[in-house]
């Protein structure tokens, strides 16, 4: 320990008498562990830390798909019958979400709910801090209304009382008596793809089951697989099932319906998992970018140092003496480094955090705890022991004769090959990134000039959902958003305002099945479909959907007037492909109600910029029924506001609206189209951000290093330039020399870059839209933009060279 500590006061000492070289190490550490830190800190806040559920891996979500449908809902017949036959499967339950306006405070406030049935608490392993979970009694229409709160609705609105189990609270104007508080660290799986949290719990109490109703796909599912069950097994089992749904109802199902387990783990960090790994690979390029640079620098260092060293070795220091001490002061710097690295790396998740985006799942869970600043430890040893290996070693095999003499010059260029064979490595690792990014840019501004079918911009979007126990029939329901649309009309500065089902990009609608007048549905066909909206007059004017043909919906379209429909035009392509759907009739589902097509609207990317839109149909408001005339209207609608000026200003006006409608009905999920657009792109704009600053780092530390490598050069071939200019050599053949030199190692680094990124290439294929991962534009692009760099770097020196004087380079012999 004692060596060591005079080792590490003898190297702090010759680094603090070195500050040029010490500081730009530093930086170039810094820069590198701290890229790494706070990447590192992502995945361990995403992706390392488990789920909140007993034993996460078993748990397991039910999606069903058939044709042109991957990824949707389950049936309650569906469901019935998984619980039933599933033997690999138990604590199989199903769930949905829905909202509801919690009163007894000073205003109104939305809660979103998950109406749940209990098996979900079983198969998450959710274990309430207070009270307990529902019981099967209490999952029945009809039975006394009971709640859960989560910890944070408990904490926020009613003070952490210890009393609230079993105390009473208003939902929608009705009493809900609390039964249980859950962890706030429990969410559903699919909470995790949403801003707004679930808030309280209630039973989901479906009706009776109709064995033969399995067209209404409305349902989530999740269930946990048994103790030593592999999910294929599993999957297996769910396959025979499903087998049996098309046997039994061949015209209900299509011949492509099956169902697919997915774990909650994959459900939840699936599309971000990749994205995160590669991120992982990338800035452990910039890492070894960072290690070559300061190995460059060490290297420099030594040689000047060899005189020292060979005074060591004559006084009796040996080789693993010399090592040991050059290690000693190399693992210093990398601790400094670290830790000003881990300072950076603070300030980068902060950044992140700030950011916010909503497909990267946990993110504000970001810090830097005890793993990861373990992590940093140990990358800044392992660092540490990587750039001073080399120059250590290299020291400690030095000839020490000709060092000892006078005008030795010959043992100082000795490591020359190795300092031009890190530098061709850091521009070829430059090359990967910086390709990687220019991809990413270049897949994001595609994706950005997609046609949205929308105009996000002076928009305001806000959630409303009407009591059923208050609006007890579909007029009542009709008549409060007509006079909530009018009074948002009317507000200052909104010029347009409508309401909508589901909002583009923030929600998944399902389809319909629909028949179209004159085209029979032959025997044993399933029936066509088409995704569904509910929308009231405005909003197309609202969002800035534009109309293709015919009229959109007015007023005047009434419960008691002509049933009318508007289609998108994928929808009118695809089933009036030969004719206008203007004037067309068509019925949804088999109620036996013609709805004329009365307007055409532009498609509209509802599932986000980068899949394709989908045939699409729209009712008003007015004269849509779950159901006959008798059943309700829709209760929950997002409303549109277009505005004039700064779109959040509107929201004071927009809650005084639905508040003067009722005072007892709150708003919820405010925000602009525009933050909505973001957050369904926040995963493409956030991998680009990330990309292009460290392809922009690695492009500036390959710089430095080809900019050392030719420095030093230069100033080991000062006689020599000295002797080319005194018998004629021109300023202009000394800096074509030099910058040669210079784009060599650009070119060997550029070549060798390529190779790699073309083989890697497959790595980042999933990141990009409408880009080729191999893209030649690109590449070439690349290509010239490094060798550019290079030759930039290159010019300093080179200028320098061009200024020695031949009489003053000689006499220094």
């Amino acid at each position: 320990m004692t060596t060591f500590l005079q080792d590490l006061r003898f190297g702090l000492r010759g680094l603090a008498k070195q500050p040029g070289f010490t500081l730009v190490a530093l930086l170039t550490l810094a820069l590198g562990i701290g890229a790494n830190t706070a990447i590192f800190g992502i995945v361990n806040a995403v992706l390392l830390r488990p789920l909140p559920y007993d034993e996460p891996d078993r748990v397991v979500l039910f999606w069903s798909h058939w044709t042109n449908w991957s990824k949707t809902w389950v049936s309650q017949g569906e469901l019935v019958d998984y619980q039933q036959q599933a033997r690999s499967l138990e604590h199989v339950g199903a769930f949905s979400s829905a909202a509801y306006n919690l009163t007894g405070g000073s205003d109104p406030v939305r809660v979103l709910a998950a109406r749940v049935q209990p098996e979900v608490f079983a198969a998450l392993g959710a274990q309430p801090i207070a009270g307990r979970v529902f019981t099967a009694d209490e999952d029945v229409p009809g039975h006394a209304h009971v709640v859960m709160l989560t910890e944070g609705l408990w904490r926020s609105q009613f003070g952490s009382s210890p009393s609230i189990v079993g105390r009473a609270i208003q939902l929608d104007a009705q009493p809900y008596r609390v039964v249980g508080v859950l962890p706030a660290a429990l969410r559903l799986p699919l909470d995790y793809a949403s801003r707004t949290l679930t808030q309280i719990w209630v039973p989901l109490a479906l009706g009776p089951n109709d064995p033969q109703e399995r067209g209404n796909h409305g349902l989530h599912a999740l269930g946990r697989m048994r103790p030593g069950i592999p999910l294929a097994r599993a999957q297996a089992e769910i396959d025979t099932i499903t087998d049996g749904f098309q046997r039994q109802y061949p015209n209900l199902y299509d011949p492509k319906f099956g169902l697919t387990l997915v774990t909650a783990p994959v459900e939840v960090f699936g599309d971000v998992r990749p994205a995160l790994l590669v991120l992982l690979l990338a800035v452990g390029a910039v890492l070894l970018i960072a290690c070559a640079n300061v190995a460059n620098l060490l290297l420099a260092r030594s040689e000047a140092r060899q005189k020292e060293i060979a005074i060591r070795v004559v006084l009796g220091a040996g080789r693993g003496r010399i090592v040991r001490q050059m290690l000693t002061e190399s693992i210093a710097l990398s601790a400094i480094g670290g830790a000003a690295g881990a300072g950076l790396a603070y300030a980068l998740t902060r950044a992140l955090v700030a950011l916010d985006p909503l497909k990267i799942p946990r993110v504000q869970d970001i810090a830097l705890d005890g793993r990861v600043l373990a992590f940093t430890v140990a990358i800044s040893g392992v660092t540490g022991i990587l750039f001073g290996l080399v120059p250590a070693i290299q020291s400690s095999r030095a000839d020490l004769q000709p060092v000892l003499k006078e005008g030795g010059r010959d043992s100082q260029i000795a490591t020359g090959w190795l300092r031009r064979a890190l530098v061709v490595g850091e521009v070829a690792a430059s090359v990967v990134l910086v390709a990687a990014a220019l991809l990413l840019a270049r897949s994001f501004a595609r994706l950005l000039d997609v046609d949205a079918g929308f105009n996000p911009a002076h928009v305001l979007t806000l959630r409303t959902s009407l009591p059923a126990t208050t609006y007890t029939s579909s007029g009542a329901a009709v008549r409060a958003y007509v006079d909530v649309g009018r009074r948002l009309r009317e507000a200052p500065g909104v010029r347009a305002a409508g309401a909508v089902t589901g909002l583009p990009m923030a929600t998944t609608r399902g389809d319909w099945g629909i028949r179209i007048e004159g085209q029979p549905i032959a025997a044993g066909r399933v029936s066509i479909a088409a995704d569904w909206q509910v929308v009231t007059p405005g909003y197309f004017e609202a969002i800035g959907t534009p109309l293709r043909a015919g009229r959109t919906f007015t007023d005047a379209d009434a419960a008691d007037t002509l049933p009318v429909i508007l289609v998108n035009e994928t929808m009118a392509k695809k089933y009036w492909p030969d004719v206008s759907p203007i004037g067309r009739r068509m019925m949804m589902g088999g109620d036996g109600v013609w709805l004329t097509v009365v307007g055409v609207v532009a498609d509209v990317h509802h599932r986000g910029l980068d899949v394709l839109p989908r045939p699409e149909m729209y009712r008003p408001h007015t004269q849509f029924h779950f159901g006959p005339a008798s059943a309700p209207a829709v209760t929950a609608l997002t409303w549109v506001l277009r505005t004039a000026a700064d779109p959040l200003a509107a929201t004071s006006y927009a809650r005084a609206a639905v508040n003067a409608v009722d005072p007892s009905l709150g708003i919820s999920d405010v925000a602009t189209m525009e933050q909505v657009v973001a957050d369904s792109t926040s995963d493409r704009r956030l991998n680009m951000l990330l990309f292009a600053l460290l392809g922009g780092l690695a492009l500036a530390l390959a710089a430095v290093g080809v900019y050392g490598v030719v420095a030093y050069s230069v100033t080991q071939r000062t006689h020599e330039i000295g002797v080319r200019m005194a018998i004629g050599a021109k300023p202009a053949d000394v800096m074509r020399m030099v910058l040669t030199e210079g784009g060599r190692l650009a070119v060997a680094g550029v070549a060798a870059g390529s190779v790699i990124a073309f083989a890697g290439a497959r790595l980042i294929r999933g990141l990009l839209f409408e880009v080729s991962a191999t893209d030649p534009l690109t590449f070439a692009g690349v290509a010239i933009g490094l060798l550019g760099v290079a030759l930039l770097a290159s010019y300093i020196p080179a200028r320098r060279a061009t200024r020695v004087d031949p009489m003053i380079a000689l006499r220094g012999e």
